[in-house]
């Protein structure tokens, strides 16, 4: 579907996308002891891979993450600026550019759709978690088993719940807007 959208619906709908990530990254619970809150954000991202596509999505969470850099309160909480990408949260946030791209590729695989977006989604929510978990423990100066706890134990089924009704809802919006 996205490879024949003109440039002019491919950025509107990109900033859609942009917009729904940051509303759906408002909608946060925090969890207490950690910084990491949970929020919505990541069914957005990985919407946005499936309906624009590998490289489109992930430029899009690319100008999410550098909106919320300059201050633009897209992030959780309705939180911006560089404190927060340099902070606890900030792999996570860079972690959504290969989310995206990962739930992207699965679309251009032709062959084996669900299993190759489980798949392929399974690893850009690995790489996610590798890339924010990595960073935790260089800002939060914790262990390994601190930030799995803390980072990535919590969110493991509200994430494969997200999964599901990324790739629902996606194939529900290609009908509607194709």
């Amino acid at each position: 579907m996205y490879n024949t959208m003109t440039r002019t619906q491919v950025l509107t709908r990109s900033a859609l996308f942009i917009a729904l990530t940051a509303v759906c990254s408002w909608i946060s619970i925090p969890i207490p002891g950690t910084s990491v809150p949970i929020n919505l954000a990541t069914f957005a991202v990985i919407l946005a891979g499936l309906m624009l596509g590998a490289k489109d999505g992930s430029i899009a969470m690319v100008v999410f993450l550098l909106l919320g850099a300059i201050g633009v309160p897209v992030f959780h909480s309705f939180t911006g600026g560089m404190g927060i990408v340099f902070g606890p949260t900030g792999g996570f946030l860079i972690g959504y550019i290969l989310l995206a791209l990962c739930a992207g590729i699965s679309v251009g695989k032709a062959e084996h759709p669900i299993r190759n977006y489980v798949v392929f989604t399974i690893i850009g929510e690995v790489l996610l978690y590798a890339l924010g978990s990595a960073w935790f423990i260089l800002q939060a100066g914790s262990n390994i088993q601190t930030a799995l706890m803390a980072c990535v134990v919590p969110f493991l089924p509200g994430d494969a719940v997200k999964m599901v009704l990324a790739y629902v809802v996606a194939g529900r919006l290609r009908k509607v807007i194709a």
